[in-house]
């Protein structure tokens, strides 16, 4: 017996809507076993569940299966919390954080901003005219050592172009991983993921675009669930590799854009006799990959 995965996590409460649980299955923010799952991917009793809301990530393994919502107290009977604890003070400060008000303006915002813009276009002029002949009347100085202004950081989407998948094929993905039987089952313009099982057990690997998503969150989430967490640098590009048993991810930063590709041996793996891929292997194939992703970007 399986159940959709965004109904149980709003039946156990850890959503407070169900279309809340479906939003965030849409946006690559619950994993099922390791991988990122869509609404409508199962879920049975054993499985391993992860859930990103508002910057925090929820863990927990699955012990019943339930699609009505339920109490408080019953929906605890329903899963075994693996959540790890609040992270330290000094993690907590790294984290990128937007001001209140500072996200996307609304249209009617936008029309009071236009209307301000032309009432006050005349004052601009006159300020702009008086900068200029007060940057002519200065002190012109030829000395290299002269201090530059700083570059304005990059705005958030202003990031290169990736592709469909990152850039890269199903073969590629196939013979960098030595994964047998991948096909690609999800394509959109920010996933693509590759999976070799029906029921998503099997060896996975998946590229994800966040565009105007700070990479500082995610590798903090990142540090407080997997089992070693560094920086690194691939052709010059930085970001940070996350690395678990038979599990290994790459986030690159591109300005306020940054891309994640993740390898998962799968849970069948690490349930059978033979041990999983090394882990130095995996994390060779997902570098590999992540520098074809940067190769390739236009």
């Amino acid at each position: 017996m399986t159940t959709r995965v965004d109904s149980w996590i709003w039946a156990i409460r850890l959503t407070k809507t169900r279309s809340a649980a479906g939003a965030a299955c849409r946006g690559g923010h619950v994993r099922v076993n390791g991988v990122t799952a869509k609404p409508a991917q199962p879920v049975a009793i054993g499985d391993e569940v992860r859930v990103r809301l508002h910057g925090n990530e929820r863990v927990v393994e699955v012990t019943k299966l339930i699609v009505k919502r339920v109490s408080a107290p019953a929906a605890a009977e329903c899963y075994i919390d693996r959540s790890p604890p609040p992270p330290p003070r000094e993690v907590v400060a790294s984290q990128p954080r937007r001001d209140r008000g500072a996200g996307r303006p609304t249209k009617r915002e936008r029309r009071e901003l236009d209307r301000l813009r032309m009432q006050g276009g005349l004052l601009v002029s006159l300020v702009l005219v008086l900068v200029v002949a007060l940057a002519g009347c200065s002190d012109d100085s030829d000395d290299p050592a002269a201090p530059t202004t700083a570059d304005a950081p990059g705005k958030a989407g202003a990031g290169p172009f990736f592709g469909p998948c990152g850039g890269v094929t199903t073969e590629e993905v196939t013979r960098i991983t030595t994964f047998a039987g991948l096909a690609n089952t999800v394509n959109n313009a920010s996933v693509c993921e590759w999976d070799s099982s029906n029921d998503r057990t099997g060896p996975v690997a998946s590229f994800n675009w966040y565009r105007g998503s700070p990479i500082g969150r995610e590798r903090a989430t990142e540090q407080l669930s997997r089992e070693s967490t560094k920086d690194i640098d691939i052709d010059g590009h930085k970001g940070f590799i996350a690395s678990d048993t038979g599990i290994c991810e790459i986030g690159i930063a591109f300005g306020a854009d940054f891309f994640e590709w993740s390898v998962s041996a799968g849970t069948q793996a690490l349930g059978s006799a033979q041990p999983p891929p090394a882990g130095d292997q995996i994390c060779d194939s997902t570098r590999e990959l992540s520098r074809l992703s940067i190769e390739r970007a236009s």
